[in-house]
């Protein structure tokens, strides 16, 4: 049904194309032109704005209504007053344009969990672990990640895969306190075996 300015604004309309359209006429010398106009506006009513009033109303406040919601998720900022307001993305915006716009979640277990960029790796990547067991969630966490970064089981608590480990991975394995208990090796064409740590 729209809002009730939408409606006003659609009447408004109605009557300024009514109102033209019998200024037209009127304005038209008595003849062929003047006549066939008044037979088209009898049988299809007055001619048409080209532009919808209560649509670019509509669109408008949803094209607002959206920016407010960025703006209440951090994600854009207004700066300026009134005619020279300018709106800018922020940083939080562009991490979120950065990341293909994936959303962090956070897991029954109570971990963030994150979308790591894949990269492939130049060798083979073996991730081997031993978590005690009152680290279970955690052990958990780590499965969900290897299996997201497309490593796949070897042998128990053994992954292969070709992915590069992704140093913010690394990262939040010692932010969680997991990482002595993990072990991150790399095979490269040659057949040499190195681990690694923080770098890669």
């Amino acid at each position: 049904m729209g809002t009730f300015t939408e409606k006003i604004l659609a009447v408004l309309q109605d009557g300024a194309e009514t109102t033209v359209d019998l200024l037209d006429i009127t304005l038209t010398p008595k003849g062929k032109a003047f006549y066939r106009k008044v037979y088209r506006s009898s049988l299809y009513g007055p001619k048409r704005f080209k532009s919808d009033w209560a649509e670019w109303y509509r669109k408008r406040q949803s094209f607002y209504s959206l920016l407010n919601q960025l703006k209440r998720e951090g994600l854009v900022e207004k700066k300026g007053f009134r005619k020279k307001t300018v709106w800018h993305i922020t940083p939080n915006g562009q991490e979120k344009l950065r990341t293909g716009g994936s959303k962090p979640e956070r897991r029954p277990a109570g971990i963030l969990m994150r979308v790591y960029p894949k990269k492939q790796s130049a060798g083979i990547v073996i991730v081997a672990f031993d978590i005690p067991e009152k680290m279970r969630k955690k052990r958990d966490w780590l499965r969900e990640n290897l299996i997201a970064l497309d490593l796949r089981l070897l042998q128990k608590s053994v992954w292969i895969g070709n992915t590069r480990i992704p140093q913010d991975f690394i990262t939040d394995l010692r932010a969680q306190n997991i990482l002595p208990f993990v072990h991150i090796f790399s095979i490269d064409k040659q057949g040499s075996l190195r681990q690694v740590r923080s770098t890669y």
